[in-house]
């Protein structure tokens, strides 16, 4: 299965951290054209766009297949190998974006290819890729705004599984909080007010108290504290101050709610502001797509730790099911050298094969 290596290699030279994703779309799309497939394209900025494809009926609850184009920035000093060579080594290709997730891209486009090729015989499919999902799903989230797609069917992610299936994730609500003083000389902290005071205190209740909620698979609704900014030099009494807080939201437990706790939490001299809400993803492993696909991947995992596209793709498609499975392995996400095993990307093809044809 050469074609599905040499595209994943092909794919991984392509610089598309933090953009530069045009010319992988463009690429892929033209080949999907040349197999007979519609697409269409969705430019989020200068040189970052996303891929709509559509093959067969899709105009009642189509197969969604989704993936990312973009990968995280690599620090080519840091690397044993070039992180844009796409080298082969021992059995495994080696590059940024390798696992997460140009393997699981190419085999999605491989076998999306196929399915065309064959005529696209039954119900329908569809294969997004999208633009800057490393940076909070926002290429995904201007797609949904400005095309229309065809939704009420199901949706799998070939997000790094290990070709195990993965049936949901958390969600992400990122705040940020920030607080006014009074300047004053240290020696004189009583003729001051210190900003950062009561967002320490915010910090301490977090880690104390916690947040509500909890999902008998995902597990509890946890905070982080991610940044702290405040003051200008020891002798100074600050006069404003900031934190972010990484939330990550379980079924069950919605971010207005959470928001009005935290604000509840902070007291009135902090103000609070939402950087990014998604929202978490579920599917019983019992309902029929999920067990469709689990009885042909073989295995499954825990839902997954990190949230995607799926959290804006699902809402915006009315998806009845998500599943996740993707060759590409959860441990080298984001890593140094990171890598995907050959055999992974090959076997992702079979599988993802296997599930357009039962489907159809």
């Amino acid at each position: 299965m050469t074609d599905v290596v040499e595209l994943t290699r092909t794919l991984i030279a392509l610089d598309t951290a933090s953009g530069g994703e045009e010319v992988a779309a463009r690429l892929i799309g033209e080949r999907l054209e040349s197999a007979g497939a519609r697409v269409a394209y969705d430019v989020f900025a200068p040189g970052r766009a996303s891929l709509v494809a559509y093959a067969g009926d899709t105009r009642v609850a189509p197969l969604v297949l989704s993936g990312h184009l973009d990968c995280v920035p690599a620090d080519a000093g840091d690397w044993s190998h070039d992180p844009l060579g796409a080298e082969r080594v021992g059995g495994r290709i080696v590059g940024r974006g390798a696992s997460d997730m140009k393997s699981g891209v190419a085999a999605l486009v491989v076998a999306f290819e196929r399915h065309v090729r064959r005529g696209a015989p039954g119900r329908g499919v569809v294969l997004v890729l999208s633009a800057a999902e490393e940076s909070g799903c926002e290429g995904v989230q201007h797609l949904v705004e400005n095309l229309t797609l065809p939704g009420g069917g199901v949706l799998l992610v070939a997000e790094p599984t290990g070709n195990r299936v993965a049936t949901g994730h958390k969600g992400a609500l990122w705040l940020r909080a920030s607080a006014r003083g009074v300047a004053a000389h240290g020696s004189r902290p009583d003729l001051g007010t210190s900003a950062i005071t009561p967002l320490a205190r915010l910090a301490v209740a977090l880690a104390d108290r916690g947040l509500p909620g909890v999902h008998p698979a995902m597990g509890p609704v946890t905070a982080n504290l991610g940044t702290f900014h405040g003051g200008v030099q020891t002798n100074l009494v600050p006069d404003s101050a900031s934190v972010t807080l990484d939330i990550r939201l379980v079924p069950g437990v919605s971010s207005a709610d959470t928001i009005a706790l935290v604000r509840t939490m902070a007291g009135p001299d902090v103000s609070i502001e939402v950087i990014l809400d998604r929202a978490p993803v579920y599917s019983s492993p019992d309902a029929p797509f999920a067990s469709l696909v689990t009885r042909i991947a073989g295995a499954s995992l825990p839902p997954l730790s990190y949230f995607t596209d799926a959290s804006v793709l699902s809402e915006a498609l009315g998806s009845t099911e998500t599943v996740f499975l993707g060759p590409g392995d959860v441990e080298e996400c984001h890593t140094v050298d990171e890598s995907v095993a050959v055999d992974n990307i090959e076997r992702a093809v079979v599988l993802y094969d296997e599930i357009l044809g039962d489907w159809s």
